[in-house]
């Protein structure tokens, strides 16, 4: 840039500089998330390429016909949609992605696989009887996992970035590409991928929805930014509902986390910001309610009655497995707290050390609290600078909205409000049961991670500076001497 250019930048107005700013931010963020993804790409690709078979795989590729009920003609209406195993274990989507997947790919999805038993003698037995996929099959199926995978590893960015800065957000994507468990998770042809990115997804949309409009002058939520907003999260936690029921958890988890901004900030927000958050959350968990029954025709004829009886159906599925797998049956409430702090600190490559993880991953959790702590008492830069210009007229102002202290508060709720809810309806010690928990925990881990980095460095620059010699005082001139007068 030249002299002219960069005089005529710092003599733009600040909103105009903190605008120009927030640009040149934007294009790294994209940038630096297009190339997160690309590497999640390949490393979840070649882990989908070696991970082994696992039973419930071939449970979603035989029920991925249900995708194709939905074009033929009548087919909304065929029995398969009646009460039955299949429609009350959990929500249709994931089976509707592999379905469509494998169709794009040319597969009769008639002629797959039926569904595995795993009370059968042996896996051979199930492959004789025609109850596993094929290893073309299989290999296409992981395939939308790993696009999902890898989104969802890379939203861990923006999360940890809202924490923390943008290194914490590498710091958190590092840390989950790094993470044996996360990596065999999310590439097999199950529901945890779609899960982790529609859930990552609506986390990431919540925290920058109530950022805005906390941020946003009163003209500013005027505009119906909360219904736009309100509109993308709701399909978010919709899709991420329709993929597992634990998805449901983020409506609660929304009412709670709103309410904690409007408890934290309620001497400094307007009356049109509260409205602005309130009509948020409703328009969400309204659009959440319905894209979770419009994918599942099971529940067209009573979404209440349906889903009571898809509850009633897991807590059953849930004794008759801690029957059948007792050395995974989890009978003590005292074992659970335990039980949490190992599987949601799974994260980085020491993932499967229980000793190393726990202490690592609790810690790293502390100091991303404590640096997201900070957060809730900064003040954005162009509220700053609105605010010192305020000064400038008056005698004293008013406290200002703080947006990304909300954003924190709501991903603390989350995570607090997931790791609840799976504690309590804890029954069998699956690793992947903890995952929403585990997910939303790395970017506070990213954060601490960020916030130690940055201590070492301080820490060093300070023992540079003491290892410099210093010079009490320069050498004295000399000067040449006078010539004497003749």
């Amino acid at each position: 840039m030249t002299a002219v250019g960069e005089r005529r930048q710092s003599d733009a107005p600040p909103t105009e500089q903190a605008g120009r700013a927030r640009t040149r931010g934007r294009r790294w963020h994209v940038g630096s998330m297009a190339a997160l993804f690309l590497l999640a790409l390949v490393v979840l690709g070649a882990e989908a390429a070696a991970a082994p078979f696992e039973g419930d795989e071939a449970d979603y590729t035989a029920t991925s016909r249900y995708f194709g009920y939905w074009l033929q003609p009548g087919g909304l209406q065929r029995s398969e949609w009646d009460g039955n195993h299949w429609t009350r274990t959990q929500p249709p989507l994931t089976r509707y992605i592999i379905g469509a997947w494998l169709m794009a790919r040319g597969y009769d999805l008639e002629s797959l696989n039926q569904p595995y038993v795993s009370t059968a003698s042996s896996f051979e037995v199930n492959r004789r009887k025609g109850r596993v996929p094929t290893d073309d099959v299989l290999a296409a199926a992981r395939q939308p996992m790993v696009l999902l995978g890898a989104g969802a590893l890379t939203l861990l960015y923006p999360l940890g970035v809202l924490l923390g800065g943008p290194l914490a957000g590498f710091v958190a994507v590092g840390l989950a590409l790094s993470s044996p468990f996360l990596r065999y998770t999310l590439v097999h042809a199950w529901a945890e991928a779609p899960l982790s990115c529609f859930m990552l997804l609506a986390a990431v949309l919540a925290a920058l929805a109530v950022r805005q409009l906390i941020s946003a002058s009163e003209a500013g939520t005027r505009k119906l930014r909360w219904l736009w907003w309100g509109g993308a999260l709701g399909l978010a936690l919709g899709l991420a509902s329709a993929t597992k029921l634990t998805g449901l958890v983020g409506a609660p988890l929304l009412v709670g986390g709103v309410a904690g901004v409007l408890v934290w900030q309620r001497r400094t927000l307007a009356a049109a910001q509260v409205r602005a958050l309130l009509a948020l959350a409703t328009v969400a968990i309204l659009v959440m309610l319905a894209v979770f029954v419009a994918v599942n025709p099971f529940l067209w004829r009573g979404p209440l009655d349906g889903l009571a009886s898809m509850v009633a159906q897991r807590q059953r599925e849930m004794a008759e497995q801690q029957e059948q797998w007792p050395e995974y049956a989890v009978v003590s409430v005292a074992a659970r707290p335990w039980l949490t702090a190992i599987g949601v600190t799974r994260a980085g490559p020491w993932a499967d050390l229980t000793p190393v993880a726990v202490p690592v991953g609790l810690g790293l959790g502390l100091l991303g609290l404590v640096a997201s702590m900070r957060r809730l008492r900064r003040r954005p830069a162009v509220v700053a600078q609105v605010s010192q210009a305020a000064d400038a007229l008056t005698s004293h102002s008013a406290p200002a909205p703080n947006g990304d202290g909300a954003a924190v508060v709501l991903l603390l709720v989350w995570l607090a409000g997931y790791t609840a809810a799976i504690m309590v309806g804890l029954g069998l010690n699956y690793p992947r049961y903890f995952l929403p928990s585990a997910l939303l925990l790395i970017p506070f881990m990213g954060a601490g991670g960020a916030l130690l980095a940055d201590g070492v460095r301080h820490l060093l620059r300070a023992r540079g500076r003491r290892l410099v010699p210093q010079h009490a005082s320069a050498p004295p001139v000399a000067h040449p001497p006078v010539p004497e007068s003749a």
